[in-house]
Order: C-alpha cells, then sequence, then structure tokens
C-alpha cells in the first residue's frame, strides 16, 4: 500500500509534480512521480524537513536507495540508484528555483559508477530470428499483436514507451517512416521502418488494429492509440508472451526493451556507422550510443581462440 505524505511535504510534492508536466512526456513524469515521492517518504520517515536537509542526509539518501531491494528479493541495479538520485537533485533544484532552500544538497553526492556494458536483456541474430519467426506463427489475437508490436520495436528501436504513445496518423507506411511525438526527454523525432515492418504493420493498420480495438469491452481511455492501451498495459501483454516465447524455444528471456539493445548491437557487429546507429535509436549523445561497443569477454576470448595463430593440437598416443 502507498504511503500517504503528511500535509507539509504533499503540498510541494503537487507543485513539483504541476512544475514537472511542461518539461517531460507522459512516461518522464510518471517516473519523476514515482522517485520524488520515494524521496520524500524517506526524508519523513527520518524525520528531516525539506528545509533543513544537509549533504550528510543526501549521502545518507543515497546508501538508503542502494541497500533497497525489488520485489523478488533482489537488489536494485545501480542504473536505478542512479535514477532515483538524479530524482532528488531534480526535486531539490526545484526548491532552490522557488526559494524554498539557498543550495541544492545532491549536487554534492556523486552517482554510483555505472557498468560499462551491454544489456543481459539482448538475443544474437540468430536468436532474433527464432523469437520473431516463432511470434509470426500466432493462434490468437493477443499472439499476433505480440508479433506486430514486436516486429516494430525490433524495427525502430523504439522504447515500449514510446510505442505505446503511438497513434495510426504516427506511421507512414509509403515514407517507411514512424513520428514519435513525445520521446524520451519529451523530444520528437522520426524512426524508419524496414521494408517488412511496413508491410506488417500496413495489414494491422487496415484489419488487425480493428479487431484488437474490439476485443477490449468497456471504456478504453488510450483507444485512439495505435494498440488501443496504455503503456504498462502494453508492457504487461507484450512481456508475458515474449518469456513464454523464449522459454519455449530455450532461448535467453528478454523483456520488451531487449528488441532496442539488441538492434543496437546488431547494427553494431554488422558494421553499421556509429552515427546512424545514433540515430536509428535517438540517442542526443553518441556516447550513449558507444555503449555497443563494450563488447562482453566472452565475445573477445572466443575471437582469441579463433584467430590466435597457436592452438593445441592433440596427438593420441598408442
Amino acid at each position: 500500500m502507498r504511503q500517504i505524505l503528511s500535509a507539509g511535504y504533499a503540498e510541494v510534492y503537487d507543485e513539483f509534480i504541476i512544475w514537472q508536466k511542461q518539461r517531460l512526456s507522459p512516461q518522464g513524469l510518471v517516473s519523476i512521480q514515482a522517485k520524488s515521492r520515494k524521496l520524500l517518504q524517506w526524508l519523513e520517515q527520518q524525520d528531516i524537513r525539506i528545509e533543513d536537509v544537509t549533504v550528510q542526509d543526501a549521502l545518507e539518501y543515497k546508501a538508503a536507495a542502494a541497500g533497497t531491494v525489488t520485489k523478488a528479493g533482489t537488489p536494485v541495479s545501480v542504473g536505478t540508484c542512479c535514477n532515483l538520485l538524479k530524482a532528488a537533485r531534480v526535486f531539490f533544484r526545484f526548491l532552490v528555483l522557488t526559494e524554498r532552500r539557498d543550495s541544492n544538497p545532491f549536487m554534492a553526492v556523486p552517482y554510483p559508477r555505472l557498468p560499462h556494458r551491454i544489456s543481459r536483456n539482448v538475443l544474437n541474430v540468430k536468436q532474433m530470428n527464432a523469437l520473431l519467426e516463432r511470434l509470426r506463427q500466432f493462434s490468437s489475437l493477443a499472439d499476433y499483436k505480440a508479433h506486430v508490436i514486436a516486429e516494430l520495436l525490433y524495427a525502430t528501436g523504439l522504447r515500449i514507451a514510446e510505442a505505446a504513445q503511438l497513434i495510426p496518423a504516427d506511421i507512414d507506411i509509403r515514407q517507411r517512416l514512424v513520428y514519435v511525438r513525445e520521446g524520451k526527454g519529451g523530444k520528437s523525432r522520426s524512426a524508419f521502418l524496414t521494408s517488412y515492418a511496413a508491410e506488417v504493420l500496413e495489414r494491422y493498420l487496415q484489419r488487425g488494429r480493428e479487431l484488437v480495438l474490439r476485443s477490449y469491452h468497456g471504456p478504453r481511455p488510450q483507444g485512439h492509440t495505435l494498440f488501443c492501451v496504455g503503456f504498462t498495459r502494453l508492457m504487461q501483454e507484450l512481456n508475458p508472451v515474449l518469456r513464454e516465447t523464449c522459454i519455449s524455444l530455450e532461448l535467453p528471456v528478454i523483456t520488451s526493451h531487449g528488441f532496442r539493445h539488441s538492434l543496437g548491437t546488431h547494427l553494431l557487429r554488422a558494421g553499421c556507422d556509429m552515427r546512424h546507429i545514433q540515430v536509428i535509436l535517438g540517442h542526443d549523445q553518441l556516447r550513449t550510443t558507444q555503449v555497443y561497443t563494450h563488447l562482453d569477454k566472452d565475445d573477445v576470448k572466443a575471437s582469441l581462440d579463433a584467430y590466435h595463430p597457436r592452438k593445441w593440437k592433440w596427438e593420441g598416443r598408442q
């Protein structure tokens, strides 16, 4: 059950969220709401007034954030801890701008170092082809919808939240373009469809989407969107299908975001220019794209064994 903030904290929280609404995409707003509420809940539990937070308090919050666990009982990732601290910095910057405080204590708190590695939420090319081929052999409307979403995500590298916001008018089949009106950070961009993905989406728009929309009972607040539901519901529909299919094929289990990670990895290893990958994935900075250049140690060792001239040759003895 979500803890209710007391009056003093809740008032500032509400003002902060109104301020953020003008700056963030819908999914970004949901994220900052959760993270800033977590910060305020911690301050309230420690009986620390917002006006009195010190650098030492900020360091203790960092330690508390790093020590939290997921619903599954596993420690949160370094990335999650970084995101909690980033939200805290933004919240206290708001307090400085609104003259509630003179300084931002979280500016003195360094972020934990993020590991420079490719996410494990990735399939290789052969595995991805096997997954997509199995999804193409759909036997239900839910499986058909998963097939369409998967082809879109793997072709464009869109985030699932970006795909959930699309409306039919955002798809230009003739130009093979997808117009992302509010991507990460509230920025708009164009994504690019492969010819196969364009054909899949064209058929979906012609007939499939109407069938999907009719399958939902009751009012649909997101019925105007391409996939007829919000991004949380879309993940809840897609990820179980991906899990079940990956397990049945004896593949590593990926989530919806695995298509984006896999696309970046596959394009790089096929020789695609780094700046082209940057545009395809919609990264603001090239250094974000460069995470895909950090190869796994297993890949390096395999290459060493394959190409090193000194190889072990066993000569059996009589």
